[in-house]
């Protein structure tokens, strides 16, 4: 049965498995990938409250700092359609 080592002796292993691992990787180092398509950067997108219906499809776009305007725009289309509509917040490109 093998005797279980301590904290401080798997610690240490550990740390000299890394350092000896570090060496080999300093001298195989691999020039550089080039970048692909995944990694560019995202793009710019800002906020917006989306007015939707039961459905959860879009029915009319509001800038984010109008959110009372589209409240008021879903409990219109409520009332006037008999169909639930809501408001919620969403992303939109540049």
């Amino acid at each position: 049965m093998p005797r279980r080592t301590s904290n401080r002796d798997r610690i240490a292993r550990m740390a000299a498995e890394k350092a000896a691992g570090r060496r080999q990787k300093d001298v195989k180092s691999p020039a550089a990938a080039p970048r692909t398509a995944a990694e560019k950067a995202a793009a710019r997108v800002r906020l917006v409250w989306v007015v939707c219906d039961n459905a959860g499809e879009a029915v009319k776009t509001f800038a984010f700092n109008e959110y009372e305007p589209a409240k008021e725009e879903a409990a219109r289309l409520t009332e006037k359609k008999g169909k639930q509509h809501f408001v919620k917040k969403d992303k939109a490109p540049l």
